[in-house]
């Protein structure tokens, strides 16, 4: 029986104990997300400890670019690890003699460039001409692939107006970091409602609401279109124009509120004091003009400010 236990205790003392060692398998494929490849992506350990945390968190390549692969040599890295971390030579090393590293990305192409600018126009609703907005790019962009992570796209127009804008600036930021800056050339479309005429009119005519309505044009054609019939009936026309010509500010002109000669109502606001006098006005006036009014008592000329037919103020 003695002889049993000690030539039991004579094996184990001399076979190798492997139980203990740190036994790190590498894997065929790997995908990261980061720029560079620690040993954690690229190998499994049969134990979590105080070496297999550090050796995990051990860099051992650079990663490749977002979309594209590497392919690693097992025996390289062991070695190269081995160096780092001396007196480590009873690690055990299995698993694939190769390691394929695909780094991931998101692909933008054509349809994310256009949703992004497209967004942006939505975004600037409040600040530009009321209108269906849409850019059509000159040449549709190649896709490209960059890192995951917290994307940012700043859009920028050549021209803040975005009415007549033919290129748009796109910033793609991951993590706060530029990773992208593209170009794209094109134009805005913008179709909006105007005020076009029914039928020939002459200049000096005034708009009557059968000569004018409105029509879907294309905002990026026109200069200063007129969007309300609000805004062109009751005008006069500066040019004769032909049936299914835009209205634009250039074109019409507001008949004057008062005419010279005629007899006008002062209006005095002086310290929260409202006065009224009798005048007469020197000169044509339209909404908002200050003309020059004779003072009926007084016979003093006065500047006036046209608030409405027959009715000029004075701010004291």
């Amino acid at each position: 029986m003695a002889r049993s236990i000690l030539l039991l205790a004579t094996l184990l003392f001399t076979i190798p104990n492997t139980a203990s060692a740190l036994v790190i398998s590498f894997i065929p494929e790997a995908e990261v997300d980061s720029p560079v490849i620690t040993l954690n992506d690229i190998a499994h350990f049969d134990e979590e400890s105080p070496l297999s945390i550090a050796l995990g968190s051990k860099h051992v390549a650079p990663a490749p670019k977002p979309g594209q692969k590497v392919t690693l040599r097992s025996v390289l890295l062991k070695k190269r690890l081995l160096n780092s971390f001396p007196g480590n030579e009873n690690i055990g090393w299995t698993g694939s003699e190769t390691v394929e590293v695909s780094r991931s990305g998101l692909i933008i192409g054509p349809d994310e460039i256009q949703l992004a600018i497209a967004n942006y126009l939505e975004d600037r609703a409040g600040d530009i001409p009321l209108a269906d907005y849409s850019f059509i790019p000159r040449e549709l962009p190649l896709p490209f692939v960059i890192p995951t992570g917290d994307l940012e796209v700043e859009v920028i127009p050549a021209d803040q107006k975005i009415i007549g804008s033919r290129r748009f600036s796109l910033v793609y930021k991951v993590d706060e970091k530029i990773v992208k800056n593209i170009s794209i050339r094109g134009k805005i479309k913008a179709m909006a409602q105007v005020a076009t005429l029914t039928r020939n009119v002459k200049r000096g005519d005034i708009l009557q609401p059968d000569m004018v309505q409105m029509q879907s044009r294309d905002l990026s054609r026109l200069r200063t279109p007129c969007t309300s019939l609000r805004e062109v009936l009751g005008k006069k026309l500066t040019r004769s124009l032909r049936t299914g010509a835009v209205l634009d500010n250039s074109s019409i002109d507001f008949p004057p509120l008062i005419l010279k000669g005629q007899l006008v109502k002062i209006l005095i606001n002086y310290n929260g004091m409202h006065l009224t006098a009798t005048g007469i006005a020197s000169m044509n006036g339209k909404q908002d003009q200050i003309i020059r009014v004779m003072n009926s008592g007084s016979r003093k000329i006065i500047l006036c400010r046209v608030a409405a037919p027959g009715l000029v103020e004075v701010q004291i």
